[in-house]
């Protein structure tokens, strides 16, 4: 059941979205608001429902390519 409440909430970002994108530049304010107010109610639900969780594998090192291609210039 969460997940469809989940995605009722992405469509209703969506919707309004569209709606913003579409409508009279009289009544941009308004569809804003509501963007705003359904980004916040997705943002609650997903904060409750859906905690973040941390990376399962970690970042490797950054390696310069200097460093690894001098490694094949000693083989030789």
């Amino acid at each position: 059941m969460n997940d469809l409440k989940l995605q009722k909430l992405r469509d209703n970002v969506e919707y309004y979205e569209w709606k913003y994108k579409a409508c009279h530049y009289f009544w941009k304010k308004e569809y804003f608001n509501e963007i705003k107010k359904a980004k916040t109610k997705l943002k609650e639900y997903k904060a409750k429902y859906y905690p973040e969780t941390k990376l399962l594998t970690q970042p490797q090192p950054f390696l310069r390519m200097n460093d690894w291609t001098e490694q094949y210039e000693n083989y030789e």
